[in-house]
């Protein structure tokens, strides 16, 4: 279970999503665990170690912080996954480049895929591909 706090800086980054594209958090919450290990980790996800969390089913699964954050990414990685469980009705085909997009991480193949598609307002482009 995920006994720690989300740090200020992503609840402020998370706000900052939910503000410009016109959306509230779910209703239903999202439950975060802190695997014990790298191996568990893969073991729960089927994930290779290169990725640092999961969402599914409002469900976080991340490794273990500490690994992370010698890696530099914890906070990124929970933004990233916080922003899959506010985006869970959206079509899965646009959850990654959007995200990936709004990260200012242009670099990925899923960002071309989400900018070809995007009419340019966050809020409608979601609305539009809702599938809850």
């Amino acid at each position: 279970m995920f006994d720690k706090q989300i740090p200020d800086s992503v609840l402020i980054k998370l706000d900052e999503f939910l503000s410009e594209a016109s959306i509230t958090i779910p209703k239903r919450p999202v439950v975060i665990f802190e695997s014990r290990s790298l191996q568990e980790f893969n073991k729960i996800t089927g994930m290779p170690f290169s990725v640092g969390g999961v969402y599914f089913d409002f469900k976080i699964i991340l490794q273990p912080i500490d690994i992370l954050k010698k890696k530099g990414v914890y906070e990124k990685v929970l933004l990233h996954e916080l922003l899959h469980w506010v985006l869970y009705g959206l079509d899965e085909r646009y959850q990654e480049g959007l995200i990936y997009w709004w990260l200012s991480e242009y670099d990925r193949k899923e960002v071309e895929d989400f900018l070809n598609v995007f009419d340019g307002n966050l809020h409608n482009f979601i609305i539009s591909h809702w599938n809850e």
